[in-house]
């Protein structure tokens, strides 16, 4: 039997045991949840990047009649999306697509217009979407359908982007429901707030346009010709002021009524054209103002303006086609040369002017006005010719003014150099973007200078050899500059040679006492790409990355593996570069989301060589 004191020390000692179990119990769970918090934390900020809700117009609706859909997005703050059409064709857009429901028609998507704005990843403005965004659609309950429930459902795919980097791309479904009701039934309107006063459903120009067509045929056609007059403020018009002039200065004196009748000819071949290119590509559904992305185009139409000052500056004539001034005969050459040249104005004006046309093209196609809406095209095509007609008439009048010859020298030499200063406003932030400048612009004179020696300009002293030697000199030419220019916009700065992951394990990867540098990548993604443009391509860097195994997990369309090792590293957003040391452990204080600059990359990689670093 104990005595007190040996019963008070057992059950201070069984006490002691009591506590230091709790402690132990305690110690574990709190160091499983900084586990479990560390192992979320990767994802929690893309976690409900968008939220999505869908609305129908009707809650019952009648069979054959039509309907309208609302698709609202809810962008998490401080996080964006691409647009329908993002600036450059490697990041994802955001895509609204439906599943097809047996007796439902669907029609287009009507995206709203995108914010311009600049990242710190991107050298340009990007096209995104931010906070709350909205897309419409209009279906249509075929008339056979019969009476019942119907589950609308869709898809919105998108990729979400922060300030420094971008996550993978998701989709997000989304249901609508519908009943279909018999016709002795009255159908039943809802949402209509949404679709009355959400206006982000269309572009600001369809909205604009949308107003105005609203207000009756002559109300449009007086306010669509006012409307082509305001594009004769843009510079894509410039082009047409010099071929104006020096077309109507060489004809001589005429009667005032057989200029303004030549000149009328004229302005009406600006608007055919005008009005005939602005349907076609709205029927096409090809938007002229996003071609100004392509770099070609952006040449071609500058190579254009280069052609017309090299005109102005005395080079070569512009001149109305001999065949068809052939078969209209001498009678009729003054009209049909006018008209003809009219149309060569349009054609130029059309391509860059056309980004404001295509507002008109989106609500005509929406509301089915083809008819209507090819006079709406009409008048805005004589609105824009208008001030033309002054113009043929002040040139005319031109000619009666003393010494009207260095008059014209004068003003063609004017608008040449406009014409060249707008072919550098269109070709200088092209050339902002590359590497190789100076490789872009000789080639772009390459090709300038081809086509102005080999084939612009005829002389009748010409021989036959020398037609020959001059159109050989000028294809060398282009092919050259063409070279020189595709040379310069494919231009490959990285100079590492990368290693694709497949499904090798991190010791497998790993050369014998090698770090390890893992990137994940992806095509769509701006800032990886800012990477290989700028860091990767640094001398330096790349110099550095000999001593490394460079493992790229290629993350565009990611498979099961890739998406195995990004859970492994715990990958959220792109581009992350993980460094693995010697020991085949991560160096966590190295770890990289974003873009980096190269000394920064540099100093980093010098960091993971060390022999300190482990």
């Amino acid at each position: 039997m104990m005595n007190p004191k040996q019963t008070f020390t057992t059950r201070k000692n069984d006490m002691r045991r009591i506590i230091v179990v709790i402690f132990v119990l305690y110690t574990g769970f709190f160091l499983s949840e900084i586990s479990l918090a560390s192992s979320t934390e990767g994802n929690t900020e893309s976690a409900g990047m968008l939220r999505v809700e869908a609305y129908a117009s009707h809650e019952s609706i009648h069979p054959g009649k039509s309907f309208q859909i609302a698709v609202i997005g809810h962008i998490k703050e401080g996080l964006h999306i691409n647009s329908r059409q993002p600036s450059d064709s490697f990041l994802v857009p955001t895509v609204i697509s439906f599943r097809e429901t047996q007796g439902v028609t669907l029609g287009l998507v009507s995206y709203p217009s995108p914010k311009e704005k600049a990242f710190s990843f991107a050298k340009e403005k990007m096209s995104v979407y931010e906070g709350k965004v909205s897309f419409l659609a209009s279906g249509q309950v075929s008339k056979n359908r019969p009476s019942g429930n119907l589950k609308l459902s869709g898809t919105i795919s998108y990729q979400a982007c922060s300030d420094k980097s971008c996550f993978m791309p998701e989709s997000e479904n989304f249901e609508i429901a519908l009943r279909v009701i018999d016709k002795g039934q009255p159908a039943k309107l809802v949402n209509q707030t949404i679709f009355k006063q959400d206006k982000s459903l269309l572009t600001q120009d369809e909205l604009r346009a949308k107003g105005v067509i609203e207000k009756g045929i002559f109300y449009s056609l007086a306010a669509f010709f006012l409307f082509g007059l305001a594009l004769n403020l843009t510079p894509c018009v410039y082009p047409v002021i010099p071929l104006t002039v020096s077309f109507f200065s060489t004809k001589g004196k005429q009667k005032k009524a057989e200029t303004f009748l030549l000149a009328f000819c004229y302005i009406v071949g600006i608007a055919i054209v005008f009005s005939a290119l602005g349907l076609i590509s709205g029927l096409a559904g090809r938007q002229w103002g996003f071609l100004f992305q392509n770099p070609w185009f952006v040449i071609f139409i500058s190579i254009i303006m280069l052609s017309m000052a090299a005109s102005m500056f005395g080079a070569f004539e512009i001149a109305v086609p001999s065949f068809l001034m052939t078969r209209a005969g001498k009678a009729r050459q003054g009209a049909i040369g006018s008209f003809v040249m009219g149309l060569t104005a349009g054609v130029i004006i059309a391509p860059c002017a056309a980004g404001i046309v295509i507002g008109l093209v989106g609500i005509i196609a929406k509301m089915g006005l083809v008819a209507k809406g090819a006079m709406l095209f009409f008048a805005m095509g004589m609105g824009l010719g208008l001030p033309y007609l002054f113009l043929a008439l002040f040139s005319s009048l031109m000619n009666r003014l003393p010494q009207a010859g260095m008059w014209m020298v004068w003003v063609r030499k004017l608008f040449g150099i406009v014409l060249i200063g707008v072919a550098l406003y269109f070709l200088i932030p092209q050339a902002e973007r590359l590497h190789d400048q100076e490789g872009f612009y000789l080639g772009v004179l390459g090709v300038f200078g081809g086509l102005l020696l080999g084939f612009l300009g005829h002389n009748r002293d010409y021989t036959k050899a020398f037609k020959v030697f001059r159109a050989t000199a000028g294809c060398i030419l282009i092919i050259a500059g063409a070279i020189l220019v595709n040379s310069a916009l494919h231009y490959q700065e990285a100079k590492i040679d990368w290693i694709a992951y497949k499904n090798e394990s991190i010791e497998q990867l790993r050369k014998e006492n090698t770090p390890l540098l893992l990137d994940f990548y992806a095509d769509w993604c701006s800032a990886c790409r800012e990477l290989d443009h700028k860091t990767f391509s640094n001398n330096d860097v790349a110099k550095t990355a000999e001593k490394f195994a460079m493992v790229r997990v290629d993350c565009t369309s990611p498979s099961s593996t890739h998406k195995r090792i990004m859970n492994q590293f715990k990958v959220s957003g792109l581009p992350t570069i993980i460094f693995i040391g010697k020991t085949g452990e991560e160096l966590r204080g190295l770890r990289i989301v974003g873009f980096i600059k190269p000394s920064e990359m540099f100093e980093r990689m010098e960091r993971a060589l060390s022999p300190s670093s482990r």
